[in-house]
């Protein structure tokens, strides 16, 4: 059975009591009082109140926020074994060789080995104490040099950029080794 909306307006108007066929009740105390019988036909509303008990409510309220007290606390103890994890990482660190080639064999290496030392200082690397000259061919020695840097806090790349920005003295710079320390 298909009904239009006029239709289906006049059908509620008809159970509400209401005998104007404009849709609108005429009378909002009787429309009250239809209410009111509708009501009542079920049993009235005390009865539907006392269905849903506030004991009910109460225990599942408190078993919800048990539960959520749980969670809370689960969640609380994971991220503090995870602290705990990141706290206990040890700091990766780096023993860097480098090899320092100089563009002519009458290049001072000492002096930049001093230069280089004293000039680049940051946080995460240290320099070696010494140096050694080592020859590569017709007469050019190559300095080989060390140092220490902190994984995270020094880039590799940094540090050879900063040796070949002395063009003067420095034609190229390579990485010998690179071990890892504990």
């Amino acid at each position: 059975m298909d009904l239009t909306f006029d239709e289906l307006g006049l059908a509620l108007n008809y159970v509400c009591g209401c005998p104007s066929s404009s849709g609108a009740c005429c009378n909002k105390t009787d429309n009250k009082k239809a209410n009111d019988d509708m009501d009542d036909m079920f049993g009235g509303d005390a009865e539907v109140d006392d269905m849903f008990a506030d004991d009910e409510e109460t225990e599942a309220d408190k078993a919800r926020k048990a539960r959520m007290a749980h969670a809370l606390k689960l969640k609380q103890e994971a991220d503090a074994k995870k602290e705990k994890k990141e706290k206990a990482k040890p700091v990766e660190k780096s023993l860097v060789v480098l090899d320092v080639k100089p563009w002519e064999a009458d290049t001072d290496l000492k002096m930049v080995w001093e230069q280089i030392i004293n000039n680049k200082q940051q946080e995460g690397l240290k320099w070696g104490e010494t140096f050694k000259l080592e020859p590569v061919a017709f007469g050019i020695k190559k300095l080989v040099m060390t140092c220490t840097i902190v994984d995270a806090l020094v880039l590799l790349d940094d540090i050879t950029e900063y040796i070949e920005g002395f063009e003067e003295y420095v034609q190229s710079v390579n990485i010998a080794s690179m071990n890892k320390i504990s």
